[in-house]
């Protein structure tokens, strides 16, 4: 006769059933990277033509006022500002998440030109969704 520290029988067979289809179904689910606190980084793309540099920056959901774009010195841009949970409309009452994937509270991003810029002149405008900045390239010297 066989023993096992866990038992035998049905029981035990029932159980084993039960954890494999848990297990399934985790290796189903989609997981992501949730940031409750702290700040996160909007993605950007730059653009350079031969007289300025061409900032776009993801930046769904926010209104202009809630961000600030300023040079810290001639070789780098600072955008900053907060974004607000998204709500869906018509929820009411509690709710679980599902899938958290939109970063929402402050947000942080430095960008680093490798020529520097002129930090008189900068250009801010939005467009469905996009920031878009640009920056004149500094006078040579």
């Amino acid at each position: 006769m066989h023993a096992s520290k866990f038992g035998a029988g049905e029981g035990v067979r029932d159980w084993s059933r039960r954890m494999q289809d848990i297990m399934d179904e985790m290796r189903h689910r989609s997981f992501c990277d949730y940031r409750a606190s702290g700040t996160w980084m909007p993605t950007v793309n730059i653009y350079a033509s031969q007289s300025a540099y061409y900032l776009c920056v993801e930046l769904a959901g926010l209104d202009p006022e809630s961000v600030a774009v300023q040079c810290v010195d001639p070789q780098h841009v600072r955008i900053q500002g907060q974004r607000a949970r998204p709500e869906a409309p018509g929820l009411d009452g509690p709710c679980s998440f599902e899938l958290m994937e939109i970063d929402e509270g402050p947000f942080d991003r430095v960008i680093d030109f490798s020529e520097p810029v002129d930090t008189r002149q900068i250009a801010v405008s939005w467009d469905r969704g996009y920031v878009w900045i640009v920056l004149r390239k500094a006078e040579a010297k």
